[in-house]
């Protein structure tokens, strides 16, 4: 009876054990020619651009792509008559690159996905979306650029 007690009590600990360190053990990250390469997928923070419209992009790096959740909120412009895929470009260093596949958007709150095949993950890049009403063009960059504000003490 005691060995069936120590296993019941030891298993799940062990199973436990090991799911956290599967969790928390990051591959090492090769980088070649300005990108990084993972065996992992990969969360990059969010980042907000206020306007007339607000967007809020969240990209991840999810099997061989970067995928970038959308959510756009606004009380006085119809989404639907903004088309992601041609307004929205990937800046990885000097290139440019349109999404693969792209959502739409509508209503006043609303939520799409822009696909973006890529060979290797990028270690910097830029997303561009140009001609959301009030804002000609919003950069957004990952990792963000720091503004040169006064130093803190």
């Amino acid at each position: 009876m005691p060995a069936r007690l120590l296993v019941a009590i030891a298993f799940p600990l062990l199973l436990v054990s090991a799911v956290t360190a599967a969790r928390t053990t990051a591959a090492p990250l090769l980088r070649v020619g300005g990108v990084a390469s993972s065996a992992q997928d990969a969360e990059y923070p969010p980042q907000l651009s206020e306007g007339e419209v607000t967007l809020v992009l969240s990209p991840r790096w999810e099997d061989s792509a970067l995928v970038v959740t959308v959510r756009a909120n606004t009380h006085s412009v119809e989404l639907g008559s903004l088309d992601l895929g041609a307004l929205t470009r990937l800046v990885v260093g000097d290139e440019e690159i349109a999404p693969a596949q792209a959502g739409s958007l509508s209503g006043h709150h609303a939520r799409a996905t822009l696909i973006f095949r890529l060979k290797a993950r990028p270690d910097h890049f830029a997303i561009r979306i140009r001609d959301v009403p009030d804002v000609p063009v919003r950069t957004l960059t990952w990792p963000e650029e720091r503004g040169t504000s006064a130093p803190t003490p």
